[in-house]
Parts: C-alpha cells; structure tokens; sequence
C-alpha cells in the first residue's frame, strides 16, 4: 500500500478477537480466555492494538475470525484510558474473509475486508472504499456523529442515520454522545444502545438480549420485542418497546425507565402504572392512541 506511515502485517487462519482493543473483555478474566502477550504471525494481540492506537495500518493476510475490532477506537477506561474515542485510530485490511461480531462496539478507524463478513456485523455500517476490491466498513456512531458518507440503501440525513439494509447488528449504537437519531428497518441483535448517552434509536422490529445495557441517557424505542436484561446496568434514559420486554428487566438499574406491553424486572426495581404525561409520551412515541398506552407499564426504580 502506497503512502503508508507504518504498516503492521499479520499472518493469520481465523484467530478470533484480532485487533480487539478489550482483548475479549480483559479485566473479567485477567488472561485466562486470551493472553495479551500471545501471538499470531508472530505478532502479539497488544501489539495490533498499540499499532491501531498510533494510527498505523494493520494488515491481516489470510482469514479474521469472530469479534475482529472490537472496541476500535475506544481508550477504555477498564484498561486506563478515558473512555472516549482516539481520533488517529488506524485501519484495519483483512485479505481473506472475517468473521461474525465485526467492529462490536467501534468508535473509530476502519475495516476494509476483501472477501466475505459474516453476520451479525457489529457496529458497522459499509462506506465508500477507496481501495478497490476491499469493502470499507466504519463506526456506525461515527457515522451519526460526524454525517458521514455511507452506501445506499443507507442514508444520511440531518436528523441523523437511517440503516435500511437489512442486516443483523449487535451494539448499535454503541457510546453515541450525540442529540442525533438513528433509525433502523429491520430487526437488531444483541446490546442496542450500549452505553448510548445521548440522541435516539429506533428500531422498527424486535433487538435482543440487553437492550440499552449501560445506558447513561437518550431514548430507545423498540417497536417489537426485546430479549431478556434489557435495561440491564442503566443509569439514565428511556426504553420504550411496544412488545415484550423479556424478563429480567432492568438487572443492577441504576437509573432511568424502561416502558413495555410487559415484562419481568429484577429488584429493586419494580413495576408501577405509567403517569398521564408518561402515558401521553409513549402515545406520541409509539404512535398508538392514548387508551392503548395506559396499557403500558413502566420498570423504574
């Protein structure tokens, strides 16, 4: 690759968690599932993330494995770091395929991929490469944040990021900071909003388990189901879902509500009636007439 200012090459067969800037969550098991000092090609999981921090260039030469780029972009404070994103974030060029959870939780950098990614994508949505033969794929949120250019069907737009194209995609959303919204047609995976402080989601279909875990601020609004621990860990916001929260609802709740048709929360938070305002919010929210929203319930605690 011409014009370079450092480029880190990697051999690889499928390892998983390559260039992972959490190392697979590292301060919960403390290198028993991955070893930041192990190697592949020779080259350590800490030094992929070094190089990426440095804005350098990682190439991957042959196939990327689940979870490559986790955390891109994130100086995280579980391992020192501040916990917004590095603006110099590198790239990352996989010559081969890659596999599912791509980008899970990115904030910066990029990912060109030549061959096939695996589903569900992370937080990542396709962009225009100027690498030919290589998809480019970057941060949804960044892409929020700074109204970048993605490839149709998705769109940008003032209000925000609309993703029509249909794909599954765990941790949408992930630390968005901004008051703009995000839209989705289709269903989402796993984690939706994570860690979100600020702006909209909307999902027009059903997300998964943990829903708005972490959630510091903003709103979610679902319009199917949620899987199990939505509201999991939240400090501030909303969660509105016209469905079936899932049950264990709002584990470790430090703030904020989730509003559901139904669902089974953890103590201490509870389940109480929703107010008049609160009922004619979820009525303009969800679009329902009012008589449907004093149905709804609403876990707080």
């Amino acid at each position: 690759m011409k014009g370079e200012r450092a480029l880190l090459e990697v051999k690889a067969s499928g390892e998983r968690c390559l260039c992972d800037f959490s190392f697979d969550f590292y301060w919960q098991h403390l290198g028993s599932r991955l070893d930041m000092e192990a190697t592949v090609g020779g080259i350590s999981f800490r030094r992929m993330v070094q190089a990426l921090r440095e804005g350098e260039t990682v190439r991957i030469q042959g196939d990327a494995g689940s979870r490559l780029g986790s955390s891109l972009g994130v100086d995280l404070m579980r391992l020192g770091g501040k916990g917004g994103p590095i603006e110099q974030t590198g790239r990352i060029i996989v010559d081969g395929d890659a596999g599912s959870h791509m980008g899970i939780s990115m904030l910066r950098g990029a990912i060109y991929v030549s061959g096939r990614v695996m589903l569900p994508l992370g937080n990542v949505v396709e962009a225009e490469s100027e690498l030919s033969g290589y998809k480019k794929f970057i941060s949804v949120t960044e892409a929020l944040e700074k109204d970048l250019a993605v490839l149709p069907p998705n769109m940008v737009s003032e209000k925000g990021l609309a993703i029509k194209d249909g794909l599954i995609r765990d941790t949408l959303g992930a630390r968005n900071p901004t008051k703009k919204s995000l839209l989705l047609q289709g269903d989402a995976g796993m984690s939706t909003g994570i860690l979100m402080g600020s702006g909209s989601i909307e999902v027009d279909g059903d997300a998964g388990a943990n829903t708005g875990v972490l959630m510091q601020g903003g709103r979610i609004v679902i319009r199917g189901g949620t899987g199990d621990f939505t509201g999991a860990e939240m400090r501030a916001g909303e969660i509105i879902i016209e469905g079936d929260a899932g049950s264990f609802a709002c584990a470790r709740m430090k703030g904020g509500a989730v509003y559901a048709r139904q669902g089974k929360c953890l103590p201490p938070a509870r389940m109480c009636s929703p107010d008049g305002g609160e009922q004619a919010m979820l009525s303009r929210s969800l679009e329902i007439p009012l008589l449907h929203a004093m149905m709804y319930k609403k876990f707080s605690l």
